[in-house]
C-alpha cells in the first residue's frame, strides 16, 4: 500500500497557508511576458526535476538509494528540502523536464507510476510556496528501445524507441501526444486536487523540448515518405532547396496544430517552440525551423546558451587538455558576444521580426567548471536577447550533490561561488531593461551597471542601493567598479558573499547571508564549508594546489566514452562534504550596524551568547549556523 504521510502533512500545511491564487496568470501581449494588470514579467530559475526518471537513477547509481524501491516519505523530504535552497538562491520558476515513457501508455492514457506521484507533488508544492513551473511536454530524455515498449514514446511499426524526426511529423503519434497531453493537464492532483490547467502557477506550454527535423533527405530513414508524398503532392522535384521548403512546411503544420489543440483544450499557458542552442541554425541545416516559427500562431519561443559546450567536446577528445583546467584556460565571455552579434548563432533572438513573439531560455550554464564570473554576463545576454524568464540546467538535489562529478553543477552548498553569482545573475536579469544592445567591455571582462565580472579573477560581483553580492575575496578593481562612497557611507540591506568584502571578512568557504534591519540588528546565516574530495568536473583525482594533476592519476581521456568511465568507477564514493564544526574568523564593518552590540547563536529552541573577539568592528569566531546582533545601550 502507498505511504500516505506526506498527503496529511501537505494537507494540514495547505489548509493552514493556502496561497494557492498567490500567483497570478501569465500572458502574452505585444511580444512580452505579462501580468494581467500588464505588468512585464521577469522570472529567474533552474530545471528542477525529481519526478524523472533519469534523475532517481541518479541517486540509485550513487548508491543513496536502492534499485526497485520508491520511498515517497523520504524522496519528497529531499524535494521539500531542495525547493527550500532554491528559494533561498532567490528562484521563483523551475523548469520540469518530462519524459511521456514513464508517464504515458502508447495510447496516451497516464500511468500512476512514480514518476506521476511525485510530479504531483512537486507542482503541489510549487503552488503552496509560489513558484511558477513549466514543462517540456515531448522529451526522451532517460528513454531507450526497451524501456519505452508499451509506453507514449514506442515506435508504432515495432523499431523501439519513437524517432525523434518523427514527433512532428506522424500523425498517429501526434494524436496520442495530444491525448497524453490532454490527459495530463485535466486530471486532479492527487495532493490537493488541483488540475494543472487550472493552475496560475503553470506558466508555460512548452511543445518539443529541442525539436529537430533533418538537416538533409535521406532515402533509408522513415521520414523520407512523408517527404516524397508531400514532393508528389506539389508536383515539384526532389531538390535541397524543396527539402527545406518541406521543413519549414510541416514544422509550420504542426506548431499551429498543437497552438490549437491547446486553445481547444481551454490552456492558458502561453505555448512556446524551442529554438535549441546557439549555432544550432548552422548545425540544423538551415533555418527552416526558425521561419516556420516567425509565421505561425505561437506567442513564444525561446533557446539555450551554453558557452562551453563545444569546448568540452575538445578538450575529451585531446589527450593533451584536462578538463580539470578547462575554467582557468578558457575565457567564454568572446563567445556570447559572437553569438549576439552572428544571426546563424543566435543573433537572429534580438531581430525586429522575431520580438513580436515573447523569449525564454530554457536551459543555461557553463560547462565543466567551477568558475564563478559567467553567470552575471550570461543574465545581462539573456536580457539583450529579448528574455524574460531563465531557468538553469540543472539544480542538483541534495544529498546527490555530494556525490556527484558533472558538466552542470549547481548547488547551494556545494557550490557556494557559483551559488552567489547565481543570486547576482538573478539581480542583473530583474534589473536590465529588455533588449539593450549587448557589449562587454573588453576581451576577458565585463565592468557594467552594478556588476563585475573578470576572466582572470575567476569571480563576479553586484552592489545596487540594497544588495551586495560577491563570489569570492573582491578585488580592489571590483570594489572601485562598484562601492562608491555614498554605498560605503549608507552600508546595504543584505550582504550575500563567499570570502571577504569591505564590509564583511570571512575565513571560511561557505556563503553567508547577512541581513540588516533599520533598528542596527542583524541577521547572519551561514552555509558549511564544502571540502571536494573529487574533481567536480570529472569524478577523477583533484588537481594539485599548483594547478597540475597528481603523479598518479587517471589515464588521460581521449573520447567521451573514457571520461563517462571515470565518472562511473568513481560514483558511489562522496565527491564533497560539508565542513560544518570547524569555526573561522568573521568581522562586521557594516555602517548600518548599531554601535554597540551583543551576538547570539540559534541553536535550535536555544540562544546562546557569542564573545567578542573585538567590539569595533565587531568580530567573532563563527561556524556555520544562524547568528544575531542584537543592538543595546552602552552606559
Amino acid at each position: 500500500m502507498q505511504n500516505r504521510k506526506p498527503v496529511i502533512v501537505f494537507l494540514i500545511i495547505w489548509l493552514c497557508a493556502s496561497s494557492f491564487g498567490a500567483l497570478e496568470r501569465i500572458s502574452v501581449e505585444n511580444g512580452r511576458f505579462v501580468y494581467p494588470d500588464g505588468e512585464e514579467v521577469s522570472l529567474w530559475g533552474v530545471n528542477f526535476q525529481p519526478s524523472l526518471g533519469w534523475e532517481y537513477e541518479r541517486f540509485i547509481k550513487a548508491g543513496l538509494i536502492d534499485r526497485g524501491t520508491f520511498d515517497e516519505t523520504s524522496y519528497y523530504k529531499i524535494i521539500d528540502e531542495g525547493l527550500w535552497e532554491i528559494h533561498q538562491l532567490g528562484c521563483d520558476v523551475i523548469r520540469v523536464a518530462l519524459s511521456p515513457h514513464e508517464l504515458a501508455y502508447f495510447d496516451g492514457s497516464l500511468k500512476d507510476s512514480p514518476n506521476m506521484r511525485t510530479l504531483d507533488y512537486l507542482t503541489s508544492q510549487c503552488r503552496r510556496m509560489g513558484i511558477y513551473y513549466y514543462f517540456a511536454f515531448i522529451n526522451e530524455l532517460g528513454a531507450n528501445d526497451k524501456n519505452v515498449v508499451g509506453s507514449l514514446m514506442e515506435d508504432l511499426n515495432g523499431r523501439g524507441k519513437i524517432s525523434y524526426y518523427d514527433w512532428l511529423i506522424d500523425p498517429d503519434f501526434i494524436d496520442r501526444s495530444q491525448q497524453y497531453i490532454n490527459n495530463l493537464l485535466t486530471r486532479e492532483n492527487i495532493y490537493d486536487s488541483v488540475r494543472m490547467i487550472d493552475d496560475p502557477a503553470f506558466c508555460i506550454a512548452e511543445l518539443v523540448n529541442e525539436p529537430h527535423t533533418p538537416a538533409v533527405d535521406d532515402p533509408e530513414a522513415p521520414f523520407h515518405e512523408y517527404y516524397t508524398l508531400w514532393l508528389k503532392n506539389k508536383k515539384i522535384p526532389n531538390t535541397e532547396e524543396n527539402f527545406q521548403l518541406w521543413r519549414k512546411d510541416y514544422t509550420l503544420k504542426y506548431i499551429n496544430q498543437m497552438c490549437d489543440f491547446f486553445t481547444e483544450l481551454g490552456c492558458q499557458a502561453p505555448v512556446a517552440w524551442s529554438h535549441k542552442w546557439s549555432m544550432a541554425i548552422r548545425h540544423n541545416g538551415g533555418d527552416a525551423e526558425w521561419q516556420a516559427s516567425l509565421n505561425s500562431k505561437v506567442p513564444v519561443v525561446c533557446f539555450s546558451t551554453y558557452p562551453t559546450q563545444g569546448t568540452v567536446y575538445n578538450y575529451v577528445r585531446d589527450t593533451q587538455k584536462d578538463l580539470r583546467k578547462l575554467g582557468v584556460e578558457h575565457n567564454s565571455l568572446p563567445y556570447l558576444q559572437a553569438s549576439y552579434d552572428q544571426r546563424e548563432l543566435q543573433g537572429w533572438a534580438n531581430e525586429p521580426a522575431f520580438r513580436d513573439k515573447a523569449h525564454y531560455v530554457y536551459e543555461w550554464e557553463t560547462h565543466a567548471n567551477m568558475t564563478s564570473y559567467m553567470y552575471p554576463a550570461m543574465a545581462k545576454y539573456f536580457r539583450a536577447q529579448g528574455a524574460q524568464i531563465a531557468t538553469m540546467w540543472t539544480y542538483i538535489l541534495p544529498k546527490l550533490s555530494n556525490y556527484i562529478a558533472a558538466q552542470h553543477l549547481l548547488n547551494l552548498k556545494s557550490t557556494p561561488a557559483k551559488s552567489a553569482a547565481f543570486i547576482a545573475a538573478g539581480k542583473v536579469f530583474r534589473n536590465t531593461p529588455l533588449y539593450l544592445s549587448y557589449k562587454i567591455s573588453g576581451e576577458d571582462e565585463d565592468y557594467f551597471k552594478n556588476t563585475a565580472t573578470d576572466f582572470k579573477v575567476g569571480t563576479s560581483a553586484y552592489a545596487d542601493d540594497l544588495s551586495l553580492i560577491y563570489s569570492g575575496d573582491m578585488p580592489r578593481r571590483y570594489v572601485d567598479h562598484l562601492l562608491s562612497a555614498d554605498r560605503l557611507k549608507d552600508g546595504f540591506e543584505r550582504i550575500v558573499g563567499v570570502g571577504s568584502s569591505p564590509l564583511v571578512e570571512y575565513d571560511g568557504t561557505g556563503l553567508y547571508f547577512v541581513d540588516f534591519k533599520d533598528s542596527g540588528e542583524a541577521r547572519i546565516k551561514i552555509l558549511p564549508d564544502c571540502e571536494w574530495l573529487r574533481s567536480p568536473q570529472t569524478g577523477g583525482k583533484m588537481l594539485q594546489e599548483n594547478g597540475e594533476a597528481p603523479e598518479e592519476d587517471d589515464p588521460p581521456y581521449a573520447c567521451a566514452r573514457d571520461y563517462y568511465e571515470i565518472a562511473r568507477k568513481n560514483r558511489m564514493l562522496p565527491s564533497n562534504q560539508y565542513v560544518s564544526d570547524i569555526e573561522h574568523k568573521m568581522t562586521i564593518m557594516a555602517p548600518n550596524l548599531a554601535e554597540h552590540i551583543k551576538i547570539f547563536r540559534i541553536e535550535k529552541t536555544e540562544i546562546l551568547p557569542v564573545d567578542l573577539l573585538s567590539v569595533k568592528p565587531p568580530s567573532f569566531m563563527a561556524k556555520p549556523g544562524t547568528y544575531v546582533m542584537k543592538p543595546y545601550i552602552n552606559y
